[in-house]
């Protein structure tokens, strides 16, 4: 008899989405690029660092 063991696995499976094809054939735009979804306005990145360096510069503080 054969073992169950390899059942289905969906996640071997899985589709992240439509192609390219199907967004030439149905007219939709095309997916953003790598680079285009990183891209981000300064004020988004700068406060984060600039608070995380206010934490580090206070914890050295407290620490001397």
């Amino acid at each position: 008899m054969r073992s169950q063991s390899k059942g289905y696995r969906p996640e071997l499976h899985y589709m992240r989405g439509p192609g390219p094809k199907w967004r030439e054939k149905n007219g939709a735009p095309a997916a953003p690029s790598v680079r285009q979804s990183f891209a981000r306005p300064p004020s988004m990145w700068l406060i984060p660092v600039a608070t995380l360096a206010l934490v580090l510069a206070a914890t050295a503080l407290a620490l001397a």
